[in-house]
């Protein structure tokens, strides 16, 4: 396959950058920028919840956080988390498939098995791989996503690439019913339905949404059959309280891989069960003092069959045995208190994870049928002491994993809001990431990770936005390496309901700590550019990445230019709390080439289109 370095890459941004800079004051000339528009642009005090796992602004958060809004993912006719994720600046995503079928996710070119994915609190990662799937959350449950790009193990523990922490939606205050209906349809009969219902009545409140997602395939075997359902109901308590439960159920059958070349010639199957449950209270103790508790359970089913492509004879598993079956459960706790000053937020809090593993074949353990348990807890304090303009974030937090002895992990952060519209942002932290639960016999890898950081609004129309990073892992049986590398983030205040934005990151992770050389296997740039158009009747998005993956030769990665999508939107008979809206997606609408490895190539030009009733 050919290759190209990313300097085609690098010219479409900067062009952008460059375009926008010459264009705003004439776009803008005669119009006037509401200040409105301007204040919700800075989002100095946007509320984020998940560096130290309570709300706070964003102007005293040290870490590199990206927030995305229900606007943002109303914006992109998204069918699941993935497809919201493969638009942020920072995260490159290996996609073999259309929607549903499983990407590999990584955070500034961290691996996937280092990041963590919690959806109500509750960690995506497969026990037995670390494997997050942002492909099984539906979009439509989401309300908003929250990332930290680097270690946040003070918090999380076992998050050494980052934390991408999904928020759901909350049940419609002011109404007692409202809700959508939606169905879409595409090439290979690519296919959504979803419902959901919301709203409240006196203290109660309730949200449910199901849906299906099927496709024939849009890439050979490579056919979905997916269904869930999710519920969130809430109660208000008398001074100040309330209590919470989530409940989700999926259910999926689909082909998630297909080689038919040698050596491979091979076809998997996978029939996957994900149940996760929700329980929790918050209540304020005293004036400032805030107690909040969540009980959790996950459960996870997979089948996994494998085959020839060729004549289809099992590939994989003991004789008589065509299918591998992993089950895994999760039942844990988390307690916390909050301390809220004018000045100052204090967070002292538990997590207890009691994890269970088992499967029907060995898979090179030591022992079949396999199965393990474990149970992990951890202690974690954080505190944010305001000081005019400054603002300081320490953390400490002690892992007891019984399988990888006491991790100690600590951060150090700070934020300077140099002037209204100008802020600095520095952070230091050391982390760690656990293996897999049937790995044991490896240990735990480490990470030291420092960040320096500006974020402005001084140029005129222009949100601006940049960090360095270096991050040093190393483990027992792992190479010490570094990772250096830097990101910028530009977007333009809408100007005649349109904006633009850029992003840029840059990683190497092509050298050990002594300088030497490594064999090259992470992403090293990535270019998001996107083109915003919103009126609150018609909308449109244009988005671009490009991901040079920097893959060992003998992978036949290709790196051919932008994949460009293409994203509409009209709302229709508008009535109040009624309307109907249309809307059609182009994928990759040039039908481009960018992939990883052969053996997964991407999905070419696909369209779908659909319909949404609100009510």
């Amino acid at each position: 396959m050919p290759k190209c370095n990313a300097s085609h890459a690098l010219r479409a941004l900067f062009l952008t950058i460059g375009l926008v800079f010459c264009l705003l004051p004439c776009l803008a000339w005669g119009e006037e920028i509401d200040d409105d528009v301007l204040g919700l642009f800075t989002a100095w005090q946007e509320q984020s919840s998940t560096a130290s796992r309570v709300p706070k602004p964003l102007s005293r958060t040290a870490e590199n956080v990206t927030v995305i809004t229900a606007a943002d993912i109303r914006a992109l006719n998204a069918h699941t988390l993935a497809d919201i994720l493969d638009t942020i600046p920072g995260i490159q995503l290996q996609r073999g498939g259309g929607p549903g079928i499983p990407a590999f996710t990584y955070i500034q070119s961290a691996d996937f098995i280092f990041s963590q994915v919690f959806i109500d609190g509750i960690s995506l990662s497969n026990l037995s791989s670390n494997f997050p799937d942002v492909s099984s959350t539906p979009a439509q449950i989401i309300d908003r996503v929250e990332i930290i790009k680097g270690a946040a193990s003070a918090a999380w523990g076992s998050a050494l690439g980052g934390v991408i922490n999904v928020i759901t939606k909350t049940p419609e205050t002011g109404r007692s019913i409202s809700g959508s209906a939606t169905a879409s349809i595409g090439n290979h009969t690519t296919a959504e339905t979803r419902a959901e219902l919301s709203g409240t009545s006196g203290k109660l409140g309730y949200y449910l949404s199901g849906g299906y997602l099927g496709s024939s395939g849009l890439r050979p075997t490579m056919q979905i059959d997916s269904n869930q359902v999710y519920a969130k109901l809430t109660s208000e308590l008398p001074e100040q309280g309330q209590m919470w439960g989530t409940f989700s159920y999926n259910r999926t059958n689909m082909g998630d891989f297909y080689a038919p070349f040698q050596p491979y010639d091979l076809k998997e199957r996978t029939e996957e069960q994900l149940l996760l449950a929700s329980l929790g209270l918050r209540y304020t103790l005293a004036e400032g003092l805030e107690l909040e508790l969540v009980g959790r359970h996950s459960s996870t089913r997979i089948n996994l069959s494998l085959f020839n492509a060729s004549d289809g004879k099992i590939w994989y598993g003991r004789p008589g045995l065509p299918t591998v079956t992993d089950r895994e459960r999760v039942i844990g706790s988390s307690a916390k208190l909050i301390w809220r000053r004018s000045n100052n937020l204090l967070v002292f809090g538990s997590d207890y994870n009691n994890q269970e593993i088992s499967a029907n074949t060995s898979d090179n353990r030591t022992i079949s049928p396999f199965k393990s348990v474990v149970n992990r807890w951890g202690l974690y304090l954080n505190d944010t002491l305001t000081l005019g303009p400054v603002s300081i974030a320490p953390g400490v937090r002690i892992d007891q994993t019984q399988t990888n002895g006491d991790q100690v992990s600590s951060s150090l952060g700070a934020t300077w809001q140099v002037t209204v519209n100008s802020l600095l942002r520095a952070y230091i932290g050391r982390g760690f990431g656990l293996p897999q639960l049937n790995a044991t016999v490896f240990p735990a890898t480490k990470i030291l990770t420092t960040q320096v950081g500006a974020e402005s609004t001084a140029v005129p129309y222009l949100w601006l936005k940049g960090t360095l990073f270096r991050n040093m892992t190393w483990g027992d049986a792992v190479e010490q390496q570094l990772a250096m590398g830097s990101e910028l983030e530009v977007r333009t205040v809408p100007v005649f309901n349109t904006a633009l934005g850029a992003g840029y990151t840059f990683t190497d992770t092509t050298r050990t700590s002594d300088g030497s050389q490594v064999k090259p296997d992470k992403a090293r740039h990535t270019v998001q550019l996107s083109l915003r158009y919103d009126d609150k009747t018609y909308r449109g998005m244009l988005n671009g990445r490009h991901i040079y993956w920097n893959s060992p030769s003998d992978f036949n990665a290709s790196y051919g230019g932008l994949i460009w999508d293409l994203h509409l939107g009209a709302t229709l008979l508008k009535r109040v709390n009624n309307s109907l809206e249309l809307f059609f997606s182009g994928h990759n609408i040039f039908n481009g080439d960018q992939y990883y490895r052969d053996v997964s190539p991407n999905v070419g030009r696909w369209f779908e289109g659909g319909v949404k009733v609100n009510f």
